[in-house]
């Protein structure tokens, strides 16, 4: 499976990003379920749903395909644990989808195991839509499985190549994409309860290490998200002093020192105010710079994705499952 999870550390940004353009969407939120088999290193590993993407990203980049190699796999465990173990929005007109991918069939002998048919009922009663990939030509007795658990919330069933492969387009403006987004991240301040800041400081601290660990291609794409009106509403968490400062929500008189950022302590309600506009004019230069860049980008992608007509893409196979779902929702 090391090839579906280079893959999704490569396009995941490429699917969001997509997304975030429908007008409809107000707020995206993304959780993981990744599984293996009992007496492996783990059998699940949760990654919880969040609409905080670069801390998902940032435990993605974490995991490792190591060990497999043996058939079937703990898919029961894995579905059981995303229906029931995640945060579902409870609103009946939020899009709410699982996408099953794996190369091997489900056990079915464990004695202590729910079996996917039983949450594939739990699914539907929580308005789920479950999706299914299997991947590549082996272990065809798993393609009965995927194609029942997909069936069974009126979900798609694809198969693909076995390392989801797709495509990658590099512009010559992802360096200054990068630049121009970390440099608004890197700005980012809190304010609040100590243990406020402190949650905000560790998100912030993810989301500057990304920079590091992945690749160029997978940053400008994160960037393009983070610039949309969707990724916003996630980028900065509660308390980011500047955000709050722009949006008129921040009554500097009344905020104690200790609880300000340490660059704002001990200076007067005027230095403080002066140090947010200065902060906040940076900010809104490099997001106008971005906005330049990214359209830029766009035009190069355009214009190159006509040499890519015969490849594969994992992620745009995603995402057209994805608008026929949710177009098919609005005509209900």
């Amino acid at each position: 499976m090391s090839g579906l999870i280079d893959t999704a550390k490569e396009k995941i940004w490429d699917i969001v990003t997509d997304l975030a353009q429908n007008e409809d969407i107000d707020t995206l939120k993304m959780g993981m379920v990744f599984y293996r088999d009992r007496g492996d290193v783990f059998v699940t590993k949760q990654i919880p749903i969040s609409i905080d993407l670069d801390e998902v990203y940032a435990d993605l980049l974490e995991i490792r395909a190591d060990g497999g190699g043996d058939t079937p796999e703990s898919v029961n465990q894995a579905l059981f644990e995303s229906v029931n173990n995640m945060k579902w929005s409870s609103d009946k007109n939020t899009y709410k989808t699982i996408f099953v991918v794996g190369d091997c069939p489900p056990h079915m002998d464990y004695s202590n195991d729910i079996k996917y048919t039983e949450s594939c009922k739990q699914a539907v009663i929580k308005g789920i839509t479950i999706n299914t990939i299997k991947l590549g030509n082996s272990c065809s007795e798993a393609i009965v499985h995927f194609k029942k658990m997909s069936e069974c919330t009126n979900g798609a069933y694809l198969k693909l190549d076995q390392d989801a492969q797709d495509y990658t387009i590099a512009t010559p403006y992802d360096s200054e994409i990068n630049s121009a987004s970390k440099d608004i991240d890197n700005s980012r301040m809190y304010y609040g309860s100590s243990v406020v800041r402190r949650e905000n400081y560790d998100k912030k601290e993810k989301s500057m290490k990304v920079y590091d660990d992945a690749s160029t291609t997978a940053n400008s794409s994160r960037a393009e998200y983070k610039n949309s009106k969707t990724g916003r509403k996630g980028a900065y968490g509660t308390k980011e002093i500047i955000n709050d400062y722009n949006d008129g929500k921040l009554e500097l008189d009344k905020i104690k020192d200790d609880q300000l950022p340490k660059e704002l302590r001990g200076l007067s309600i005027s230095e403080k105010e002066t140090i947010l506009m200065d902060l906040s004019n940076e900010r809104k230069e490099n997001y106008s710079k971005l906005q330049d860049l990214i359209k830029m980008k766009k035009e190069y992608i355009k214009s190159k994705e006509s040499e890519q007509t015969n490849k594969s893409s994992f992620s745009k196979e995603v995402i057209k499952i994805i608008k026929e779902q949710t177009e098919k929702d609005k005509s209900h």
